[in-house]
């Protein structure tokens, strides 16, 4: 399961509209399960050197989506774990929530899996959060 290209574009489009409703063009990308991107839009006057940044936002915000696992001592899943060698108390990567600490990109979920992601640069944060917002909400 992954964002389409129609998907993508569906969410670009409210994004889009949103944008032009707060009257602050930016940049969208949408990447799919991996982080590949699928569809980008720079609105006309968006600032140029953020282009780049709304694809590493989505890519972030698929990348921060893995779950973390906690690991035992013993190679399993699960149970109680000290500060291993791995540097992270036991933790398989370091624990965040999903899109913890990121602004203007969202994780996308279908029947509750991540399957992709949307990333918004161009404006100020809580304009891009915003924008990002009303974007995934089309899915």
């Amino acid at each position: 399961m992954t964002v389409s290209l129609e998907d993508a574009r569906r969410i670009i489009a409210a994004g889009e509209r949103y944008a032009i409703h707060l009257g602050q063009p930016v940049n969208i990308a949408v990447v799919d399960y991996a982080g590949i991107l699928v569809a980008h839009v720079r609105m006309d006057n968006a600032r140029l050197q953020t282009a780049d940044i709304s694809v590493d936002r989505a890519c972030a915000a698929r990348a921060s989506a893995a779950p973390a696992r906690l690991v035992n001592h013993t190679g399993g899943e699960g149970g109680s774990a000290g500060a291993g060698a791995d540097g992270y108390g036991g933790w398989e990567r370091p624990p965040a929530e999903p899109g913890a600490g990121l602004t203007g990109a969202l994780p996308l979920r279908r029947d509750g899996m991540i399957v992709g992601a949307v990333g918004v640069s161009g404006g100020p944060a809580p304009l891009d959060e915003a924008i990002a917002r009303a974007a995934a909400a089309a899915f």
